[in-house]
């Protein structure tokens, strides 16, 4: 389920990244050999704008919290760098640290799970996604 939400928003993201706005990253496009930390690493380096999506299964990564989210911060808190927490799965994320002071998607830390998706309140809930990390996209290219 993780997976199929992860796709969606890459789904969503395709007619920026045909724009050039955004260049979407994600741990699968890491190839064969290649050694999948240095490549993460690269990955957190280079980025200007990291999505976070947020469930209890993040919360509960021990790399996630010690090796990737602190330095994602890092860089936000010297570079100004954006880190976006999307929230896809009710958790207790309002409940940690590393998210203090960090706005939320959907409005409100809203899960994207709990929005009905027979009715195109899911698609919805990620085109306002998309349209808001358009909004970042545009600033940091300076449109």
């Amino acid at each position: 389920m993780k997976q199929a939400l992860k796709d969606k928003l890459i789904k969503m993201l395709a007619g920026l990244q045909q724009h050039k706005l955004v260049e979407a990253w994600e741990d699968r496009q890491i190839r064969p050999g290649d050694d999948w930390h240095q490549e993460i690493q690269k990955a957190m380096n280079e980025c200007d704008l990291a999505i976070l999506l947020i469930s209890a299964d993040f919360i509960n990564s021990r790399f996630i919290n010690e090796e990737e989210v602190p330095k994602l911060l890092a860089r936000r808190q010297a570079e100004g760098m954006w880190v976006v927490p999307i929230i896809i799965r009710p958790c207790m994320w309002d409940s940690e640290p590393m998210f203090r002071g960090l706005q939320a998607l959907p409005k409100d830390g809203k899960p994207v799970i709990t929005f009905p998706n027979d009715n195109g309140e899911r698609d919805q809930a990620w085109t306002d996604i998309a349209k808001e990390l358009e909004k970042f996209a545009k600033e940091l290219q300076g449109d």
